[in-house]
């Protein structure tokens, strides 16, 4: 039972943490929007927006390198490939 317990403490606050990067990233974006920010901004082309968000996944994948290296190669590679779909 305690194991059990103490498992899914683990697995709660590992995705807690992508949960809250998640929404720290949504909510920005969500107000911006609301206030008309977006529309008096500069803007930014596909590939631009496509390489910050890629450099996001990289910071998160570099976070997990040592704890979990499989999902960090995943994300190294899922950052990738929104990098080249957004050059197409």
């Amino acid at each position: 039972m305690t194991a059990t317990t103490l498992q899914l403490e683990v697995q709660r606050s590992r995705f807690a943490h992508l949960l809250l990067a998640a929404l720290g990233a949504a909510v920005p974006a969500t107000l911006g929007s609301l206030i008309g920010r977006d529309r008096a901004g500069p803007s930014v082309s596909p590939a631009d927006k496509a390489a910050r968000e890629a450099q996001a996944v990289r910071d998160l994948a570099r976070s997990y390198q040592k704890t979990d290296p499989g999902f960090a190669a995943d994300l190294y590679a899922a950052a990738s490939r929104h990098e080249l779909t957004a050059e197409q």
